[in-house]
């Protein structure tokens, strides 16, 4: 059977060369992640130390993990918010075209990148993905944060959980709004269904990208408010700051 497994691979990737993710340059076939070497090398990952709250990378010398400012004045409502990379080139470019033009094949590459996050994340009791609204669901045609979510707890699908955690209200995308405006406009869009499904337990949000904190922050007020023990954040990549 892995014989027949691996001529199979051998065989697609012989039909189908496999390309980089971000350049689309050709990839020495078979290639497991879809990364070019040049790639690969400019990924800024995040690395110690950061403020073991939002995750917010430090230079070097800043010495041991520690809360940032921000943490320290007005704490989250999640317990830790993780990301592997900076949302910058080229990351940002393979992950845009995944949200936005479907190419879903990147999702095992990301879940390797995933898998080498370090120190790794405890166990959680439930996993949900940031939910769509339903038009933008429609509109998109997939969840990222599900699909991402499925990749990288490929041994957990139990776990995920996209019925506990609601978007009913629609709002106005983020793109172009400041960190007060996003706050205002993710007031009161999340809903949790079922609180005895999450009363104390640990939850694991995922979703791609944590550009201000805003969209997971109001998830995870939304979640403890219904009687969640710790929310912890886990996203692909985090915009710099």
């Amino acid at each position: 059977m892995i014989a027949l497994q691996t001529f199979l691979k051998n065989l697609s990737a012989l039909c189908f060369p496999p390309r980089c993710l971000c350049c689309d340059e050709s990839l020495a076939a078979p290639a497991d992640l879809l990364f070019c070497p040049d790639c690969l090398d400019k990924i800024n990952f995040i690395k110690e130390p950061f403020c073991h709250c939002c995750g917010r990378a430090f230079p070097a010398a800043a010495g041991d993990n520690h809360l940032c400012g921000n943490c320290l004045t007005k704490p989250p409502f999640f317990t830790s918010a993780r990301a592997i990379a900076h949302y910058q080139p080229p990351l940002a470019d393979a992950i845009h075209a995944f949200k936005y033009s479907g190419r879903t094949y990147g999702l095992a590459s990301f879940a390797q990148l995933v898998a080498q996050l370090t120190p790794p994340l405890a166990a959680p009791d439930t996993i949900i993905p940031v939910p769509l609204h339903p038009r933008k669901l429609r509109q998109r045609g997939f969840n990222q944060a599900l699909l991402m979510a499925r990749a990288f707890f490929p041994n957990d699908p139990a776990k995920i959980r996209t019925d506990l955690l609601t978007r009913p209200k629609w709002s106005e995308p983020q793109t172009a709004l400041s960190g007060i405006e996003r706050r205002r406009n993710l007031k009161g869009c999340f809903a949790v269904t079922n609180p005895a499904q999450i009363a104390g337990k640990s939850v694991l949000l995922v979703d791609d990208v944590y550009t201000t904190g805003s969209t997971a922050n109001e998830c995870a007020r939304t979640l403890k408010k219904a009687g969640a023990g710790e929310v912890h954040v886990l996203t692909l990549a985090r915009v710099a700051e």
